[in-house]
């Protein structure tokens, strides 16, 4: 049997992840590459900086294509910052692609454009040109805690526009092909120094492919010799018998640095390995931990 389904007006289209009321037909500038991997796949920022180690050299980066059932009538593309004034905000013009970067390569179906943004454009844009200001700072950690919010209008060749005010919330979008890069948002995160303070007591977690056990506290005490290396009993909240080593990676510089490890050690008969990052500003610290034939994430909080 076939039903023939039918959808009525009486539908609020305000919830609409596109408003087709404004939007052409299947037109949308689509995110692709790196950054859609680390939204859509990884759940981690698409992209983020650093407001406390700033050197200039960072930029925002992302790939879009642009799905139209003609290919050929996209003019252009605005790119615009979010600048807060107030309890609202301005929109202030960072850059303008053109129609012509867009090429057909074998990476995906239609034409598609690499966009590359320098931080200190942004931070320009934002009011903010000198970011070694600690006010500079403070204004990105606070104001723009919530991250630096980018926009897209499409400029066709017809004259009209597709506005990123039309793209209503772009998490509504089930398939990945159609994740919207005309709202996208640059994290701000807070990144501190490593010290070596991890001594204390901890909440753990252990975070497994189908379950999750805990919490359960465990008790960190710094090795005499090496400042970086730290014991705890009752690993796998087995108590004070089965005892664990943990070492940090110092960097005072590179978030990309921030490793903390078990290094391969025998731990009540059974063989525990492991590596993982550290957050110096949260005393948080999570390892991918293999200990005998198990496997999960474990996951410790300063109390």
């Amino acid at each position: 049997m076939v039903l023939a389904v039918g959808v009525f007006s009486c539908e609020d289209t305000s919830t609409d992840p596109l408003q087709m009321n404004n939007v052409k037909k299947g037109t949308v500038l689509a995110l692709r590459g790196q950054m859609l991997t680390n939204i859509y796949s990884l759940g981690v920022p698409g992209a983020e900086f650093f407001p406390r180690i700033i050197d200039g050299t960072e930029k925002f980066e992302f790939e879009a294509e642009y799905l139209a059932e003609d290919v050929s009538t996209l003019e252009s593309f605005d790119i615009y910052v979010l600048k807060n004034v107030g309890s609202g905000f301005e929109r202030v013009l960072l850059a303008n692609v053109p129609g012509s970067a867009f090429t057909q390569t074998a990476d995906y179906l239609r034409p598609s454009v690499a966009v590359s943004l320098n931080l200190t454009d942004i931070l320009a844009a934002l009011g903010l040109s000198d970011y070694e200001d600690p006010a500079v700072v403070n204004t990105l950690l606070t104001t723009y805690k919530f991250g630096v919010n980018l926009e897209c209008d499409l400029n066709l060749t017809d004259g009209s526009k597709v506005l990123a005010a039309d793209i209503v919330a772009a998490g509504l979008f089930a398939s990945n092909q159609f994740y919207p890069a005309q709202k996208l948002t640059y994290s701000v995160t807070d990144f501190c120094p490593y010290e070596a303070n991890w001594q204390g007591s901890y909440t753990a977690n252990e975070i497994y492919a189908s379950s999750v056990y805990g919490p359960y506290t465990i008790t960190m005490t710094k090795d005499g010799a090496d400042p970086n290396k730290y014991t705890f009993p009752n690993f796998w909240d087995s108590g004070a018998s089965l005892i664990a080593t943990v070492v940090f990676t110092p960097t005072a510089d590179d978030p990309d640095g921030q490793i903390v490890d078990f290094p391969e050690q025998t731990v009540g008969g059974k063989t525990l390995k492991g590596t993982g990052t550290y957050d110096q500003c949260l005393g948080v610290f999570k390892i991918q931990t293999t200990y005998g034939t198990d496997e999960f994430r474990y996951e410790f909080k300063k109390q």
